[in-house]
């Protein structure tokens, strides 16, 4: 068989889902795994030893509870690639989304060269001859050798073809190396309780000449600094939940549970094995810390076991989360593309895995970068990833209160304890942080250097977004939410069909235009227009600066510049375009295809159905513009059945009658209204 037909095999066989136990496993692989066996002891001396590290983790809990269940009831309620972007597009528009993902994509991006070179750095220590000969050169105080460069090529390469083929490839891997992870976590907790001493953890605090804090409190306000580097991995659900497979709502609740897990296992990681040994003596080892600690606490050959077994164990961490953020950086940097915030050419998808090939293309480089760079930028690199994650979690809180506001019908399978209280509590906690990473003198400050490379970052993105600003001149704003969000609409719209639904091919057309200066209908309301009465034909859509009316009242005006979205038969279409000035500038089409029933993506979020009329319905018996069901469910009638004759796009005198089956088309929560209407 030709290598094209395996691929046409593979883009026609139904895509894998991934499950919520997958997403687990992603989030708090690529939380856990981040560097814990390589860091622990840089935290203890950071903070003042292990007990204010500890706390500092658990008030940074307090901190990422809220903003974990903000995600949860946006990832469920949008469940589409981008994350924080994407909710601030929908709810803020492009600058907003803007700055909440290019701070992201930094943030996730800065991460991969970061696990490469301590990746390498660890294989370096189980295999020495990657330190073989002399180093290359040398780099903010670190050597770089050749093996180092060498084998994070090849296990950058290895990483983009496994994300190359989708998420559900990604997850798999993810899977076996968390476990392996996870059992060397806690395997280290155990053996460490068989050694510890409350002795070894005096003094409770002691600033050792790292940071500027004074006190215990000051000590654990630390770790805040650098908390949202070693917490971010629950980003990695988000961006990776257009592959969710079953309720979406339990792959958001995933979020909530890696972020508390992964607080607790660092918090009980630092209490444990600070009590294994003197602390002031373990945060003078080298990397890998936790690993080095087993082998001095422990002698002999089990000891020498638990050493390789914590390497091992170190390795697939930081694996997990290099596997992660390559994903999660490929998933919001095609986002980002679909609605132009950077160039159009990143959001090409593979032909046959649909996965965000350019964008991932860019993961590689910045992944193969990582062993060039060496470990001397490592404080850096995690500062400033720290303030990039806290910039998009304030905008992510304040998307979710902007959203009830704006979509309060949207459907919410997951909404959070407190309701806005708890957006707002989310929203100002990050706000506060942020502020504190960046005002110099205090225990939080991230430093000038990371503050210089995240104001870099940021005023590089402005550059490239008001390049872009051409590029996105050519769609609307909503046409450019259309693109981030078709795979809600299509998820959305998978229901079974129902019988007319092949006449929207071949009858039914819809009308797209711009109402242009010196048409007649202009400043009108719907309700003085009434098209539906004179010409057979519906507004189903009004597309008015940044907003989107479906369905429109009456007494919504037609206004110069505004975007309708009409629908009727063929003929009344074609005579109503050849009748009006509407420009040159149209389109049309069958209306199967632009409500998504047909093989294309669906422009509007409208649903179809079959309903009998039963005597005891409210409308039953009367005509059509008597029935109220265009004025009380916000639903049209484009169809009905009676004895055995059909009707397309009956006239108002049309009378409705026990027995005869109407074709409604409506928003889905007012389908649902009004079949609820004629069951009771």
């Amino acid at each position: 068989m030709s290598t094209n037909n395996n691929e046409s095999a593979i883009a026609e066989a139904p895509k894998k889902k991934v499950s919520a136990i997958d997403f687990f496993c992603i989030g708090f692989g690529a939380i856990v795994g981040v560097g814990w066996a390589v860091s622990i002891n840089s935290w203890m001396a950071g903070s003042g030893g292990p007990l204010p590290a500890a706390v500092g983790y658990l008030l940074a809990l307090i901190l990422m509870i809220p903003i974990s269940l903000c995600y949860c009831e946006l990832c469920s309620m949008l469940p589409v690639s981008g994350g924080g972007m994407a909710y601030a597009f929908r709810a803020f528009g492009d600058n907003v989304a803007f700055i909440s993902g290019w701070a992201a994509f930094g943030a996730f991006v800065t991460i991969i060269p970061w696990e490469a070179i301590y990746v390498v750095d660890i294989l370096s220590i189980i295999f020495p001859q990657l330190k073989a000969g002399s180093p290359l050169y040398t780099i903010a105080g670190a050597d770089v050798y050749l093996g180092h460069i060498l084998i994070g090529i090849a296990i950058s390469i290895v990483l983009f073809l496994i994300n190359r083929k989708g998420v559900s490839s990604s997850a798999s891997m993810q899977r076996i190396l968390c476990l392996i992870l996870v059992g060397a976590g806690i395997l280290a907790m155990i053996c460490a309780l068989f050694k510890f001493d409350t002795a070894n953890l005096q003094p409770v605090y002691e600033n050792i000449g790292k940071g500027n804090h004074k006190s215990f409190i000051g000590g654990a306000l630390v770790i805040l600094a650098s908390a949202p580097f070693f917490l971010a991995g629950f980003e990695t659900i988000p961006q990776g939940i257009e592959s969710a497979g079953g309720d979406v709502k339990s792959v958001g609740k995933t979020v909530v549970l890696t972020v508390v897990l992964s607080c607790l296992f660092y918090a009980a990681l630092l209490f444990t094995l600070g009590g294994a040994m003197p602390w002031q003596q373990f945060v003078g080892f080298d990397s890998p810390a936790a690993a080095l600690l087993f082998r001095e606490v422990y002698t002999g050959a089990f000891g020498k076991g638990l050493y390789l077994f914590i390497l091992i164990g170190a390795i697939s961490g930081l694996i997990t989360t290099w596997n992660g953020f390559m994903m999660a950086s490929s998933q919001i940097l095609m986002a980002m593309a679909k609605v132009s915030i950077v160039p159009d050419s990143l959001a090409k998808q593979h032909p046959v895995y649909n996965t965000p090939i350019n964008a991932l293309k860019v993961c590689l480089v910045a992944s193969i970068a990582g062993p060039f760079l060496g470990s001397g930028l490592i404080g850096s690199l995690t500062t400033f990833s720290a303030a990039g994650y806290v910039t998009s979690w304030m905008i992510t809180a304040y998307s979710l209160i902007k959203l009830r506001h704006s979509e309060p019908t949207l459907e919410r399978p997951y909404q959070i304890p407190g309701g806005e209280k708890m957006g707002w509590f989310a929203g100002i906690c990050m706000t506060l942080l942020l502020l504190l990473l960046l005002i110099p003198g205090q225990p939080v400050f991230m430093g000038w250097f990371a503050t210089a490379m995240f104001g870099a970052w940021m005023l590089a993105g402005l550059v490239l977004f008001i390049i872009d600003y051409r590029q996105r001149r050519q769609f609307s704003q909503l046409k450019r939410a259309s693109f981030l969000f078709a795979s809600m609409m299509a998820q959305q719209g998978d229901v079974e069909l129902p019988d007319f639904a092949d006449f929207f091919e071949d009858d039914y057309r819809y009308l797209s235009f711009v109402v242009p200066k010196g048409s007649d209908f202009a400043g009108k309301t719907i309700l003085e227009l009434d098209w539906g009465k004179r010409q057979n034909i519906f507004i189903i859509k009004i597309e008015h600066g940044s907003e989107m009316i479906f369905l429109p009242h009456g007494n919504v005006t037609v206004n110069v510049g505004d975007r309708l979205f009409l629908v009727g038969m063929e003929r009344s279409i074609i005579r109503f375009r050849d009748g009006q000035v509407i420009g040159d500038k149209y389109s049309m089409g069958n209306l199967k295809d632009f409500m998504g029933l047909g093989d294309t993506e669906a422009q509007v979020p409208l649903v179809c159905r079959v309903v009998k009329v039963v005597k005891e319905a409210p409308y039953c018996g009367k005509q059509l513009k008597n029935s109220g069901i265009t004025e009380y469910t916000h639903c049209i009638v484009i169809g009905l059945q009676s004895l055995g004759k059909t009707f397309m796009m009956p006239d108002a005198s049309t009378l409705i009658e026990e027995g005869d089956d109407l074709w409604i088309v409506g928003l889905e929560e007012n389908v649902e209204r009004f079949m609820a209407v004629t069951e009771h």
